[in-house]
């Protein structure tokens, strides 16, 4: 009898925020032969990403601990982690573990510690290597890919998983140079030294109104900032404080394929008219949509799911998207004390003032002249980028798409994929064999791709397929020829 030997299978997976850490985690709990498993990503924290990244623990989670377990089996496993890190942490701003709204820095640790504890259980063989640097660029070459981190250093492997989460948006507008140098322009509103330096000056404009505006304000009030606010977006909504509530009862499963955003939008009114006339939050009526979305997505054409985004997805946003209670109080707060001022309109330019503030040109919604808003300082809100196109800094983007190996997904937003097996479509219009994709790649395909829910499903997914990668012999003993 011999015994033969496997050889090791590889994967490599380009980005270590929250996606492609979720996908080691499940790769690792169900490899059972040797695998290979590579982390392209410079940060040295994996599972952190930009989201779980901010060690500020006024950045909450969205949502309560009960929605945030990593393991489906158990739904309070994150809720019942949290009580038990509660003391150690320092932090135990709850009274009911299951409705807290977590600091995400914890949730990034929890994150870490699902991946440590998924390594020390791994089977033999399989291992996890991560690497400190970022890939500019891959080439498929006899059904593998060589993975190019920098001019000395290249590593092959079976199977590429594209995870490179988020992509910081640009302002759409001229920034000087001097204005960064000077920490008067903040393409960062998480970088705690650069709003240290705010805390004094008198009015702050914020370009766009999302969550992150959000995490700003929030972050300034914590360190005692008692100046004005001047938040611009283009339609001037702000996201919803979210509220506890259940589900509204089921009222969707009648629509079917082919879905018009003009039905489903009567449908919702008609639910939230009923929920307000019975005295309910008109919120439930929204947590009764959410499970629906992938069905309704793929259940329109091209041209309704362009009708939603131009239409629809920026109220979508607001509402589903909501303000964590805490984030929300704060926020409230600084409206009440009539420090905030919502401006609805786009910025066009900013220029240094000769008293040293900023001027910001701003085009404001239904009028013609550009009118001038004066601040100490301009931070970049925006929220993130999902056109691959308009993405700078990110040489891999560029060379996939240039080399054919991926094309933009109908909308323009992420890249195209087979919602299926989640493997990338080529310009030539066939499902790869060896790169697949998740998170927020998927946007155009999957439009709500990066949620904990939806992550997780995508893990599930695609762990036998990328286990699979190459073509190896279960390992057996067999008698000698």
């Amino acid at each position: 009898m011999s015994h033969v030997v496997i050889p090791q299978r590889s994967v490599a997976i380009i980005g270590g925020g929250m996606s492609g850490t979720l996908a080691a985690i499940r790769l690792i709990r169900q490899a059972r032969t040797p695998l290979l498993i590579r982390i392209f990503d410079p940060n040295p924290e994996l599972g952190r990403g930009v989201a779980y990244g901010t060690a500020d623990f006024s950045h909450r989670l969205n949502g309560p601990a009960k929605a945030f377990s990593l393991r489906p089996e158990n739904p309070n496993h994150f809720a019942d982690w949290l009580q038990v890190r509660a003391n150690r942490s320092g932090w135990n701003d709850f009274d009911d573990k299951l409705l807290a709204f977590a600091p995400r820095w914890l949730y990034g640790d929890y994150i870490r510690e699902e991946l440590a504890e998924a390594l020390n259980a791994a089977a033999c063989g399989v291992e996890l290597e991560h690497i400190l640097a970022r890939v500019d660029d891959i080439v498929q070459e006899q059904g593998r890919v060589r993975l190019r981190v920098d001019v000395q250093r290249e590593f092959i492997a079976d199977h590429v998983l594209l995870a490179p989460g988020v992509f910081k948006a640009q302002p759409g507008f001229a920034i000087a140079q001097s204005l960064l140098d000077d920490g008067r322009y903040l393409p960062d509103p998480w970088n705690p030294d650069a709003l240290d330096k705010l805390k004094s000056v008198a009015d702050v404009l914020l370009v766009g109104s999302s969550l992150t505006m959000i995490d700003a304000v929030v972050s300034l009030e914590a360190r005692g900032y008692q100046g004005n606010y001047h938040v611009v977006s283009r339609r001037g909504l702000v996201p919803v404080g979210r509220n506890e509530a259940q589900a509204w009862p089921e009222f969707l499963t009648d629509v079917v394929a082919p879905v018009s955003v003009r039905s489903v939008l009567r449908a919702v009114r008609t639910q939230i008219d009923k929920a307000n006339a019975a005295g309910e939050d008109w919120q439930r009526v929204v947590l009764a949509v959410r499970p629906h979305l992938s069905r309704l997505w793929h259940g329109a054409s091209l041209a309704e799911r362009q009708r939603f985004m131009r239409h629809v997805r920026a109220y979508w946003d607001m509402f589903l998207h909501r303000v964590p209670p805490p984030s929300a109080n704060v926020f409230e707060a600084v409206r009440a004390s009539g420090r905030l001022f919502l401006h609805t309109g786009t910025p066009t330019a900013v220029h240094g003032a000769g008293d040293g503030r900023l001027d910001v040109s701003v085009r404001l919604r239904g009028k013609s002249a550009t009118t001038i808003l004066r601040s100490d300082a301009l931070i970049n809100c925006t929220g993130f980028e999902y056109v691959w196109k308009r993405v700078n800094g990110q040489p891999l983007l560029a060379r996939l798409l240039e080399r054919g190996y991926v094309r933009p997904s109908e909308l323009g937003l992420g890249i195209d994929a087979d919602p299926q097996t989640l493997a990338v479509i080529g310009v030539d219009g066939n499902a790869s064999e060896h790169i697949s994709t998740m998170g927020l790649p998927l946007r155009g395909v999957l439009f709500e791709s990066g949620t904990i829910a939806e992550l997780l499903r995508q893990a599930v997914l695609l762990a036998p397929l990328l286990d699979a990668a190459g073509q190896y012999v279960v390992e057996e003993e067999r008698d000698a020829a």
